[in-house]
């Protein structure tokens, strides 16, 4: 009897272990899964950054285009073109009007202002006033005279590929047919958010 009430005893335990383990092991995967969806979201969201200033600078590539940060080139009242130049007061303007987009890291706003610096530095070491002025003769974002505003309007159509460096830096890769251009935008993760630290050509 004492050896019945033994194996019952035994049998109970073992079934309660078993039953304790596959609770563990389905909360494991549980979390698992949580965990992936939680990364692909996280993937999405870079690529979602990026797609987001690609439709912002659709809408406000004019604004950029008013500030006058390149200021000569022009004939002055005794007929001489005045020897190009920079305009701080207003590269700082444009500077913070990217700054509102919240889309670009401190860096990125740092190196932007920095190519006015050297622009600057250019133009009075080796004066000009005739033909674009050097060093801005094509757009800082999209690196190319060719017509990549077409591309723009059929972004939704881009096919865009994120690689992982670390929780907090990602690069983001597309390619845009009509220009021919190819991108890495390296993204930064700045106050929660993913926001663009650097923009290069790679094709």
């Amino acid at each position: 009897m004492k050896k019945l009430i033994t194996t019952t005893l035994l049998l109970c335990l073992l079934f309660a272990t078993q039953s304790c383990e596959k609770n563990t092991v389905e909360k494991t995967t549980r979390q698992s899964e949580n965990k992936r969806e939680t990364s692909v979201i996280k993937n999405n969201s870079d690529i979602q950054t990026v797609k987001n200033f690609l439709n912002w600078y659709i809408a406000n590539q004019n604004m950029l285009y008013k500030f006058q940060s390149i200021k000569g080139g022009i004939l002055s009242e005794n007929g001489d073109a005045e020897n190009y130049y920079v305009d701080f007061k207003q590269v700082d303007k444009e500077v913070k009007f990217l700054s509102d987009s919240k889309l670009f890291t401190q860096n990125f706003l740092s190196q932007y202002r920095q190519k006015y610096v050297e622009g600057d530095e250019h133009f009075k070491q080796d004066p000009e006033n005739d033909g674009p002025p050097f060093g801005f003769d094509y757009d800082y974002f999209f690196m190319t005279q060719d017509d990549y505003e077409s591309d723009l309007k059929n972004i939704d159509k881009v096919e865009f590929s994120s690689i992982s460096e670390n929780d907090f830096s990602r690069f983001v890769k597309f390619h845009l047919d009509i220009c021919g251009m190819t991108y890495q935008y390296t993204l930064k993760k700045e106050d929660g958010h993913w926001k663009i630290d650097k923009i290069q050509s790679i094709s």
